[in-house]
């Protein structure tokens, strides 16, 4: 009878440049950039940050 050893074996070595670190600052950096980017566009088009009220 076998058996099929399933999980993790121990711990996993650490890197010294771990991925998932690098993808999260590059979509830090890209969810910035475009916060930025709405917020000149609305400066644009709106005169500041809020556009103005209704009526």
């Amino acid at each position: 009878m076998s058996s099929f050893n399933v999980g993790p074996q121990g711990t996993r070595p650490a890197a010294d440049n771990d991925i998932y670190t690098v993808l999260l600052a590059i979509s830090a950096l890209a969810l910035l950039a475009a916060t930025g980017y709405v917020a000149y566009r609305m400066v644009t088009l709106f005169g500041s940050l809020l556009p103005p009220g209704g009526g």
